[in-house]
């Protein structure tokens, strides 16, 4: 943590979490370098932050640890004076990746626990900071997967859901103290969240070479695992948005006099856009077109998986 600064510092305090790498690394780096800010990375992991450029002020922050979000925004308020302008809810994973019927409840909870629960609890200490000063702007990035429900991605979509939906209840409950509550809606980013899903989904090695080692061997969905890789990886395929521009964007949102209540930025962010107004059986039709969900029952039938 930096030095104490003068209570005149005419920078904007701004606090974003999930700075270990991709989306809140680029949008530390991108606000650092207007100068007009004073950035605050957070991370759990504390050791991620150490390449970051000199002038970004590293926070270890767990947003499922409530002692560490008190100590974390403690910390802050004392050599800011209390200010903070804009909070960036940014931390989130993606642990449950596959069919919804076979994931662990535990990965559910854990999903949600950093998704919603973590950004509500970071968005709780906050607010008294903007509500005291009448002003601030409060960014919850959410997901084109809360507006296009996407098979084998069941609980993160369902924690971006509850984003949306609780950070239109904060655009009410907080207009009448002159904070924002902007949504950002990611298209297609480049990073490695296909990589770290996967991982964390991996549940032992291979068996043959057709064995992907992503579910378990007696997985009624076994035989179109596949399927399974191709969502976690879908978003980056083709030429994903570099995580760069994304920060850009955003930043240039925040800044606007009066930012609209939600962004939509990124590869494929507009088609998704779109989905938004489709009816759901038009909506359902070419979500299972893209995911192939006829071959499941097909598929499963020819091995008598049922």
């Amino acid at each position: 943590m930096a030095n104490l600064v003068t209570a005149n510092d005419p920078r904007k305090v701004v606090v974003i979490t999930g700075c270990s790498s991709g989306l809140g690394r680029s949008m530390a780096i991108e606000f650092d370098a207007q100068k007009d800010y004073r950035v605050f990375a957070t991370a759990r992991n504390f050791e991620s932050l150490r390449d970051l450029p000199p002038g970004i002020e590293r926070v270890q922050l767990d947003v499922t640890s409530p002692e560490s979000i008190k100590a974390a925004f403690q910390s802050i308020a004392r050599t800011t004076h209390d200010r903070i302008d804009v909070l960036i809810n940014n931390a989130g994973v993606n642990l449950a990746v596959g069919p919804l019927i076979e994931t662990p409840i535990d990965d559910i909870r854990k999903t949600f626990e950093a998704n919603l629960f973590g950004l509500v609890a970071v968005t709780q200490a906050a607010a008294p900071y903007m509500i005291r000063q009448r002003s601030g702007t409060i960014i919850n990035i959410g997901s084109v997967a809360a507006i296009a429900c996407m098979p084998f991605g069941g609980p993160y979509s369902a924690s971006k859901s509850a984003v949306h939906a609780l950070s239109d209840t904060l655009r009410l409950e907080l207009s009448p103290f002159n904070i924002n509550v902007v949504v950002v809606v990611p298209g297609a980013i480049k990073s490695n969240i296909a990589v770290n899903t996967l991982k964390n989904r991996s549940s032992s090695e291979p068996a043959s070479d057709g064995d992907l080692g992503y579910l378990p061997a007696d997985s009624l969905y076994k035989h179109v695992e596949d399927l399974v890789k191709f969502r976690a990886e879908y978003s980056q395929q083709g030429e994903p948005t570099p995580s760069e521009v994304f920060a850009k964007n955003v930043r240039r949102w925040v800044t606007a006099t009066r930012p609209g209540a939600y962004l939509f930025t990124g590869k494929k962010s507009s088609t998704v856009w779109f989905a938004w107004y489709l009816p759901y059986r038009l909506k359902d039709y070419l979500l299972g077109k893209l995911f192939q969900i006829r071959r499941i029952g097909e598929d499963a039938h020819k091995n008598k998986n049922i």
